[in-house]
């Protein structure tokens, strides 16, 4: 914990049960995946799966950042940056294999899924399965508000304070 952090913990009185619940979430978040990069504090619901995969995924987590309960944020491969003070609410499910960045103070309503990669369905003969995926880059910019059950598919770029719903 850093200074500053611990400033604001005594400013704000921030030793209530639910922050110490939190600060154990985060705890322990860091001791088992040292190999994503944490900028801040986290607060992490109940239920939250964040994984990276070791020497394929490069998982960022911004200062702030809130992650609701029973959210899944997955880096298969490539990047997945998350700027500082992003909120998640409940239920949202992130998948990257090549490049996600969401921007600072954007807000994610529940439901919501984000992914930068589509299955292969060029060939009918050939399970879809087994014919590969393709990946296009996602950008959300900063201050974004994304609505409840709205899907950001491969290729997307959504400009700084944009609504999507």
């Amino acid at each position: 914990m850093t200074m500053a952090s611990a400033r604001w913990v005594i400013r704000n009185r921030a030793w209530s049960p639910w922050y110490l619940i939190c600060y154990w979430r985060f705890l322990v978040f860091k001791v088992r995946n040292p190999h994503i990069i944490t900028t801040g504090f986290v607060f992490f619901g109940k239920h939250v799966e964040v994984n990276a995969r070791k020497g394929y995924g490069r998982m960022i987590l911004g200062r702030w950042v809130h992650l609701g309960d029973n959210n899944r944020l997955r880096c298969h491969e490539g990047n997945l940056v998350i700027g500082d003070k992003c909120v998640f609410g409940r239920e949202n499910t992130v998948n990257a294999y090549l490049d996600i960045e969401i921007g600072a103070g954007s807000i994610i309503s529940d439901w919501v899924y984000v992914c930068d990669f589509d299955h292969v369905t060029e060939d009918i003969y050939r399970p879809i399965k087994d014919q590969g995926i393709v990946k296009s880059p996602v950008r959300i910019g900063p201050d974004v508000w994304i609505g409840t059950k709205a899907t950001v598919l491969r290729g997307t770029t959504v400009g700084n304070g944009s609504v999507l719903g």
